[in-house]
């Protein structure tokens, strides 16, 4: 070694030596180290991997609901050019899908033909999920020309069964086969009627498809095996860019397959963002408690190293490398777990991933190894600088007064800090504004945390303390000492309680709000064309098969007649109106109310409001597709009868009930006396579904019977498991987090033995030191609980606010409780870590 210092190789020798009798020498506390980076790891890693697998899941069950991954669909014929624009993007297969409406009649029945919506499709159909026959295995590609599959109330409306035979379009049909259930059917539209499928072959020798004939064209296509939402995406705009000349076409994607579950599907989304932010979190929180606890129990050899000349950024290298190698351990570890979480989730909820947990999630595992190696470096920087407040003369005085960092240091490691909190977070969401939030929300909590910590610190230097009884007034006093480490352990028990906390409210709102998501009380049978003087009639027959939930309105059908003063013959003219076209052709349903129905939302203007001008309310969205808003004017051809209404309100309606719900609404008192029909729906027994489907049909063959329970149950299954989903990766983050919490109070607990020493050689027993150690946990706990929890009640309400949109405030009682708990498991995590020093006897514990 030289006067000036020890040169690079002997330096790097003596810091790889160092590392090596570190590792030797302290195993036990390697170990608790390391199995604490591996639950910070694996909190980032294991949330990922699980993530990861349970989007697979939900995927799955949102492409079998719309049978494909991505829908293109058009009023009119697909243009030439789409073929070739798929065929560039590179899709993997495709089916093609036409829907229209029908007139269906017996040949040997006196009954009145049926509207029914009458569908073909190729032998692709469906891409995703199945089609369920009875008997079994009869697709639409494979019927014959003659031949179809009928629903259920559409054959008991006819009055024939498999094999019989029906006529559309003047030609027979025979019955193939019932439909019990079909994959793409997940919005419940009573534009048409029961449904029938033919081939396409059988579709065209109907010979309804001509010239002006309302059809509906459905391009069904598969991207690839486990397609994501951007892949869907990209698909939707190559399209779009190749045919600008095509606006009419209309997509659908597996990740939006319906209002109510794109909703739901939008909101795990954004909660699975949630989970991975708050693990990456927890993974700090982990490293950080650790390597600060590891460096003040190393202090003495730190001085030693730099009475001996290595320079303070040789020190932080050593320990830097050494936080590396055991963060590397922990990641193998965390991974090791992550990828066997959906394996687990698979034992234990078979529902959630009925398709398998899926191949195992490399990417994730990928992922988790950058942002653990990344976390761990990133978070273990503040702590590290301790190494530069090391004083060389605490080899000779323990009390030698700690030297300041150099400014420099203390700025770069808090610039790398918020640097790589931003960068991982952004690496979780790959959004901006989000990233930038979180990490100036983080940045804002931890300073509102240290100046709780510090104020408690000042409070408890100065509080008087006479009258306390001696175990409380040492746990004062104790959060008032230097070098108490009050900020450092308040900030990691409060991030901790907050992330835990905060997941608990989320994850519980979010599930119940998914469970109700398909309303236990939704009808499940509609009754359609309901004469005004079979009303009584049908009545009688609910009644007596035990229908409840009646809701009943009347219907008056009409067209639009001109849009804003605007006809509608010149509105289709006009090319720049071509996506719109089918709002302005398809025939319209009017019906009126004294008061907003149920599930209707007024978001601009009054109901009723304008004693001048006779009213009309219309859906939002609705009015976007029309281009109109207050104040314009809308007019009807009703039956022959022209009549224009004033647009005086706008309403959102939550098509997700199922329930009775209308685009357009009239003023009462306007069209009572026109000519129309009413629309009935009301929940039954399954087992009584038949019976009034052929009560109804035997008295009033006109009134068309919809059965929609097969789609109710369709979308509560999906709910369900996606509610499942949340409570299962909840459940896993707050587990990986108490954990979290203990450690990192058992790692600043570690400590403790020269403490619990001097105390048992004055004489206190072994219950006295661990009263006093409990008091001063349990108060650190209290404190920082209760701005955790403060804290998580803010995080969950913003997030629940804006994040998902669900109205509420969380309960202020979780303030207390997050307190109580912290506390309890502050006490708990730090006895447990003083155990060995507290059963020591003294002279053991200050020779060691």
């Amino acid at each position: 070694m030289s006067a000036e210092g020890p040169s690079s190789t002997g330096v790097r020798r003596a810091l790889f030596s160092l590392m090596r009798r570190e590792s030797r020498g302290a195993r036990g506390r390697l170990f608790f180290m390391t199995a604490c980076l591996a639950l910070g790891v694996a909190a980032v890693t294991g949330v990922a991997a699980l993530v990861a697998a349970v989007d697979g899941a939900v995927s799955r069950d949102a492409r079998s609901l719309l049978a494909a991954d991505v829908s293109i669909e058009s009023r009119r014929a697909f243009p030439e050019e789409l073929g070739p624009a798929l065929d560039a993007f590179g899709v993997a297969e495709i089916a093609d899908v036409v829907e229209m409406g029908a007139m269906i009649s017996a040949p040997e029945s006196a009954r009145e033909p049926v509207l029914a919506e009458l569908k073909s499709a190729t032998s692709g159909y469906p891409l995703f999920g199945e089609i369920v026959t009875d008997p079994a295995g009869v697709t639409p590609g494979g019927l014959a020309e003659d031949e179809l599959i009928a629903a259920p109330e559409l054959m008991a409306q006819m009055g024939v069964g498999v094999g019989g035979s029906v006529l559309i379009g003047g030609k027979p049909y025979r019955v193939a086969a019932e439909l019990v259930d079909e994959p793409d059917r997940v919005d419940f539209a009573m534009t048409l009627g029961p449904r029938a499928f033919v081939s396409p072959g059988g579709l065209e020798r109907t010979g309804l498809v001509q010239f002006g004939s309302r059809v509906n064209y459905k391009r069904q296509v598969k991207i690839k095996d486990a397609a994501t939402p951007l892949d869907a995406a990209r698909l939707v705009t190559t399209v779009r860019e190749s045919l600008v000349d095509a606006p009419y076409l209309r997509f659908k994607t597996f990740d939006k397959p319906s209002p109510g579950l794109t909703r739901a599907l939008d909101r795990i989304a954004s909660y699975l963002g949630l989970v991975a932010l708050l693990s990456l979190l927890l993974g700090g929180i982990g490293v950080a408690q650790v390597v600060r606890a590891w460096l003040g129990s190393r202090t003495p050899a730190i001085a030693t190293l730099r009475s001996l000349g290595f320079r303070p950024r040789e020190v932080f290298a050593a320990y830097f490398g050494h936080v590396l190698v055991l963060s590397l351990i922990g990641c193998v570890i965390g991974i090791a777990v992550g990828l066997s979480a959906p394996f687990v989730v698979r034992a234990f909820a078979p529902e959630l991933m009925a398709n398998g947990a899926g191949p195992l999630q490399w990417g994730a595992a990928l992922r988790g190894l950058v942002l653990g190696l990344g976390t761990a470096a990133v978070f273990s920087l503040p702590p590290l600088t301790a190494v530069w407040r090391v004083s060389p003369a605490r080899v000779l005085r323990a009390e030698a007064s700690p030297l300041p960092a150099p400014k420099v240091v203390r700025v770069l490691s808090a610039v790398a800090l918020i640097a790589g909190v931003f960068a991982f977070a952004f690496i979780q969401t790959r959004e901006w504004l989000p990233s930038l939030a979180f990490t100036g929300g983080l940045g804002a909590l931890v300073l509102l945390l240290s100046g709780a910590a510090l104020m408690v610190s000042k409070l408890a230097s100065n509080v008087p303390r006479r009258g306390l009884g001696f175990t409380l007034r040492h746990g004062v006093a104790a959060l008032a000492r230097p070098g108490a480490g009050v900020i450092g352990a308040a900030v990691a028990l409060g991030l901790g309680t907050l992330v835990v906390l905060a997941l608990g409210i989320v994850g519980s709102r979010l599930e119940q709000e998914l469970v109700n998501g398909a309303p236990p009380d939704a009808p499940t049978v509609f009754l359609v064309d309901v004469q005004p003087d079979q009303w009584e009639g049908v009545q009688e027959i609910m009644a007596s098969e035990g229908m409840i939930n009646v809701d009943s309105t009347p219907v008056v059908m009409a067209r639009l007649s001109a849009v804003a003063g605007t006809p509608v013959h010149e509105l289709i003219d006009d090319g720049k109106r071509g996506r719109e076209r089918w709002t302005l052709t398809r025939e319209q349903r009017l019906t009126w109310a004294k008061d907003l129905p149920g599930g209707n939302t007024l978001v601009e203007g009054e109901l009723w409001s304008d004693p001048d001008a006779a009213e009309l309310s219309i859906e939002k969205g609705f009015a976007e597709s029309l281009g109109v808003g207050l104040g314009d004017t809308v007019s009807f051809d009703v039956q022959g009868l022209p009549m224009t209404f004033k647009i005086t309100s706008l309403r959102e309606v939550d098509w997700a009930s199922f329930r009775i719900n209308f685009f357009l609404l009239v003023e009462p008192g306007m069209m009572e006396d026109a000519p129309g029909w009413r629309l009935a729906a009301g929940r039954i027994d399954p087992e009584r579904e038949g019976a009034l489907q052929a009560a109804v049909v035997q008295r009033y063959p006109n009134v068309s019977v919809l059965r929609i329970r097969p789609l109710l149950e369709k979308v509560a299954s999906t709910l369900g498991r996606i509610a499942l989903a949340v409570r299962l990766l909840g459940g896993f983050t707050v587990l990986v987090g108490i954990a979290i919490l203990a450690g990192a109070v058992a790692a600043t607990s570690l400590k403790r033995g020269g403490e619990a020493a001097l105390l048992k050689s004055m004489g206190m027993t072994r219950r006295g030191v661990a009263s006093l150690f409990a008091v001063e946990y349990g108060l650190l706990g209290l404190v920082s609980g209760a701005f955790g929890g403060l804290g998580a009640l803010l995080l969950s309400w913003a997030f629940l606010r804006f994040g998902l949109q669900l109205p509420g405030l969380p309960s202020l009682t979780a303030i207390p409780i997050a307190a109580v708990g912290t506390a309890a498991l502050a006490v708990t995590a730090g006895l447990a870590a003083s155990s060995k020093p507290l059963r020591a006897s003294p002279i053991e514990t200050l020779r060691g």
